[in-house]
């Protein structure tokens, strides 16, 4: 990877220059170590340091050594030389310093480093920086069993530039070669606690970035200003840095990368953690950050390729570059290729090119089964602007996060035969690791599960149970723990080994069943029908055949029939609830009328088996469930929907609706047959109309928040026996209502006009931001329609010109009727807003009238001015505050027509100097100055000409 860039303008250069600078030069850097050996506690331990190249030159050419502390008693300071440096950027050197180092015996060892001194003006330390000295430290654990354990290595640079109000974000761009989980926090800045000593102290009085500057506000202006790090992704935002009494100030700020490994019993242990000091230098620029535009969470199976778009776009225009950083592009951080990941590592193009804006690159991976870890891959992306010589660079950072799983096993078929069950699958993919295997899993019953992309393993709550263990290059198991009659389910998943500690499962196969064909011999479910819908007093018929071509002359009796319930319509646990005793003749025993139920929060599933010569099961029926009903509320109707898991066919059917009479409870209409195809065609809207008047019609006006109740009646049939006809069934009874889904009233939007003639451009300027504020109401109706009062919320939209498209800007509490919009000096007022109201059903208004507001395209310069140092007139500036100002340039010409002095950026003073910085005699001197000034139409932001004579007196 190319090393991290960023630019320092010549007026950022200059301002640096006059730092104190005395053997002062460090700016950031981390320790890192890796174990190199199996037969010893022998590590390569890295030092990489961040040093100062405007006023730290000649320190950190003399600094050649360091010296580490490994944490062992008795063993002094390590001499460590430096192997390689190289420039980061015209003010950056990158220094490395490594040696390697055996530990005794195992233990945890904290790894520390002092250096003299940090560089100079960091403005959230205390007193002069450049004689506080600069300390890192990295703790690990070291433990033969670990292995050949490495720490996570930093890829991306700890050098970031911010912007004055702008969001910061930057990563670390942690990697862990071994796949350890990674979490993040933030921590204090330490010192060396005495010359020598190996130790280090949190430096006394050290700021919380978020508390620097002013004003302390995010960037849009929602909330007061905050700096944190997200201790899952490592991002460290700031949001947003304020303006400092310099026009660009740094910072330095620490943070802590922790490494945990999962244990043989699932826990996690931390195993080292890793503190990385870094400087954030933050300048006051018009310039707006660019955004970027990356996927979400990605997870594929090795074997599959993945490849996604990243995008960035500019609000300036400005040319961008996308740059990427990971262990799976098996570069350091330096952008020497290394080895991270087993090949084939990723692919980003194009690599380090500017583009205009949008600017946009590829990301590809040919994933395999060596990638397979329980952790995800972080990939980094970052892009970076190009805004020109006078304005700084800023950037965007976004990590995605990648998980490849191990891959699921393929065409798992399931066959009855005389020896058992005989499973067959795919041959699995030739992963090349020792320790994987395929896990056999049985259930009793079908469930028809069909699993998510990257849900991993069997759900517990399906009730399937592990079998046997098998090699991944087998393709059979038979299994002859079955019983004849029953019907079971299958699934297998393949068990990788990502490393000594932790073997991953992959997606469940698909499921395969026996015995779901009719079982010959058994009795055969035939109803499941709800009586009554109750809390504690429910009501459920159960009906089932007689044995299916039963010869009592081959099994002997006594005979009985034993029914089992499972709570859930999905099965479940089945427990016995009846034994019957039977003829197997025609009398009246295979039905069973079951009480005591919780039919109205519950399903149920049912199964009866048939015994003879007492306790001897010869077959099992299919297990069948009672209908489930559900009715929820909808747009001025209620919807129903039903579902039953049974062994007979309910698709291609026309199954009834029945509605409750209001004034008759326990009363139904049937109102409507409905034609239905697949389980998810089951749906019914009812909207008061009776679509079955053969029985009378019951047509009734649904009114909005009442309740109605409804029950449906399944018809099906066994499609193999058709002697036993039309199967009907009852669902429980479930109440749903309709409900009012008319938006509510745009509300009436005002706010107070921008006065251009009386606006106090000074006070303004002094803020050091301007605000936008609004007031609204809610109307009582609207073209004789009475406007809705239940209110959550009101949106107000944004955009910052009048033909961009506004965007969502804040969400306030139906309490609130006024809101202010805080905003950076330099974006003026310009922009455009609306409001709307939004229901407790999430139902969003119209938008409210549109409210824009223009910045004041008043420029005013003084004819005269007089630079002699005494505070007074001391600069040609303009006499109006500058906060609308996008960019000024100006050319000023001599009484004899020779150009003297040319400058352009956002800000006009001039301190009566040539462009070669020698002083100008006093006299009259022309200039043309040339002003965009930021408005709210883009058409008209050209540049305005000013032209006129000063008078420079000395």
């Amino acid at each position: 990877m190319k090393a991290l860039k960023f630019t320092i303008f010549t007026f950022i250069i200059s301002l640096l220059s006059l730092f104190h600078a005395n053997a002062t030069h460090l700016r950031a850097g981390e320790i890192t170590a890796k174990r190199i050996s199996n037969t010893t506690l022998t590590y390569r331990v890295t030092l990489t340091t961040y040093t100062d190249q405007i006023n730290g030159v000649q320190a950190n050419e003399g600094q050649n050594f360091v010296k580490f502390y490994f944490g062992v008693t008795g063993v002094p300071l390590y001499d460590v030389k430096r192997k390689k440096k190289f420039l980061i950027n015209a003010s950056t050197m990158c220094n490395v310093y490594d040696t390697t180092f055996t530990f005794p015996a195992q233990g945890k060892y904290t790894i520390t480093c002092a250096i003299t001194n940090r560089n100079a003006n960091t403005v959230n330390l205390p007193g002069r920086t450049d004689e506080l000295s600069f300390f890192v430290e990295t703790t690990i654990v070291v433990n033969g069993a670990l292995g050949l354990n490495n720490t996570p290595v930093l890829l991306n640079i700890p050098i970031d530039t911010a912007g004055v109000g702008k969001r910061f974000i930057h990563n670390p761009g942690a990697f862990d070669a071994d796949g350890d989980s990674l979490a993040y926090r933030l921590t204090t800045p330490k010192r060396d606690f005495g010359e020598g000593s190996g130790l280090g102290e949190f430096i006394t009085g050290y700021k919380d970035p978020a508390s620097l500057g002013q004003p302390l506000l995010t960037e849009d202006g929602s909330g007061a200003s905050v700096f944190k790090i997200d201790p899952i992704t490592g991002d460290l935002i700031w949001d947003a840095p304020g303006k400092f009494t310099t026009p660009q100030y740094q910072i330095n700020v620490a943070f802590i990368v922790e490494e945990w490994r999962k244990g043989f019993d699932g826990k996690y242990a931390k195993i080292g953690e890793i503190t990385r000091d870094m400087q954030i230098i933050v300048v006051e620029t018009p310039n707006n950050r660019p955004l970027l535009t990356v996927p979400n969470q990605i997870c594929v199976e090795a074997g599959q390729k993945v490849e996604f778009k990243v995008s960035a776009r500019d609000k300036d225009n400005s040319n961008l570059k996308i740059t990427t950083n990971s262990g799976v592009y098996n570069r350091d951080a330096s952008g020497v290729n290394t080895s991270y990941v087993f090949p084939l590592e990723a692919k980003f193009t194009p690599l380090n090119q500017t583009q205009k804006s949008p600017a946009e690159g590829t990301f590809t991976w040919e994933t395999n089964c060596k990638h397979v870890r329980e952790q995800a891959y972080d990939v980094l992306f970052k892009v970076e602007d190009f805004p020109g010589r006078f304005a700084v660079q800023l950037t965007d950072t976004k990590t995605v996060k990648i998980k490849v799983i191990p891959p699921r096993p393929r065409g798992l078929i399931a066959k009855n035969t005389e020896r058992g069950t005989e499973l067959r699958w795919q041959l699995y993919p030739d992963c090349n690791i020792q320790k994987a295997e395929i896990v056999v899993y049985r259930k009793e019953g079908c469930s028809n599960y069909i699993p998510s992309q990257c849900e991993l393993g069997l759900p517990a709550s399906l009730g399937f149970v592990e079998v046997a263990r098998v090699s991944v290059k087998d393709t059979f198991f038979l299994d002859t723990k079955t019983q004849n009659g029953k019907i079971y389910s299958y699934s297998i998943v393949a068990s990788l080994a990502s490393s000594d500690f932790v073997s991953i499962p992959s997606v469940p196969s698909n499921e395969a069943c026996v015995g779901s064909e009719l079982p010959q011999l058994a009795p055969v479910m035939t109803n499941v029908s709800i009586d009554k819908t109750d809390i504690q007093n429910g009501q459920i018929t159960v009906k089932w055949t007689r044995p299916l071509n039963f010869d009592s002359t081959n099994f002997k009796g006594p005979y009985q029939y034993k029914l089992y319930r499972a709570t859930g319509i999905s099965g479940g646990v089945f427990q016995l609830i009846t034994s019957i005793s039977t003829k197997v003749n025609k009398l009246a025993d295979t039905i069973f009328v079951d009480k005591a139920l919780n039919t109205f929060q519950n399903g149920y599933t049912y199964k009866v088996a048939f015994l003879y010569e007492g306790e001897k099961i010869l077959a099992e029926s299919q297990a069948a469930s009672s209908v489930r009903l559900t009715a929820v509320s909808d747009a001025q109707k209620v919807k129903l929907s039903w579902q039953a898991n049974v062994p007979w066919n309910n698709d291609n059917r026309k199954h009834r609706i029945y509605r409750e009479v209001k004034n008759k409870p326990g009363t139904f209409n049937l109102i409507a047959e409905v034609g239905v195809q697949a389980v998810n065609t089951y749906v019914y809207f009812d909207d008061g109309l009776d679509r079955f008047p053969d029985d009378g019609t019951n047509t009734i006006q649904l009114i909005i928040d009442s309740t109605y109740c409804y029950k449906v009646e399944t018809v099906g049939a066994y499609l193999k026996l058709p002697q036993l006809g039309l199967l009907n069934n009852f669902s429980q009874v479930s109440c749903g209502s309709p409900i009012d889904n008319t938006p509510p009233c745009p509300p009436n939007f005002t706010s107070e006009e921008i006065d251009c003639q009386n606006l106090d451009r000074k006070a303004i300027c002094e803020a050091s931001s301007l605000s936008n504020k609004f007031k609204w109401s809610t109307p009582l109706s609207t073209a004789g329609i009475i406007c809705r009062k239940d209110i959550s919320k009101y949106n107000i939209y944004y955009a910052r010109y009048k033909d961009e498209k506004p965007k969502l800007l804040a969400s306030v509490p139906s309490t609130e009727t006024s809101y202010t919009h805080v905003r950076p000096l330099q974006d003026g007022f310009a922009g455009c807003y609306y409001i709307t109201a939004v229901n407790l059903l999430n139902i969003e208004s119209a938008p409210s009238n549109i409210i824009c507001k223009d910045n004041c395209p008043t420029v005013e310069l003084p004819n005269v001015f007089t630079p002699n140092g005494d505070g007074k007139n001391d600069t040609f500036s303009p006499l109006t505050c500058t906060a609308f100002i996008q960019t000024i340039s100006i050319e000023i010409y001599n009484r004899n027509g020779t150009k003297v002095y040319e400058a352009s950026g956002n800000n006009l003073n001039w301190d009566g100097k040539s462009t070669n910085g020698i002083e100008l005699p006093s006299g009259t001197y022309y200039y043309l100055a040339k002003v965009l000034i930021q408005r709210l139409d883009k058409n008209d932001e050209t540049p305005s000409t000013i032209k006129g004579w000063i008078e420079l007196i000395r």
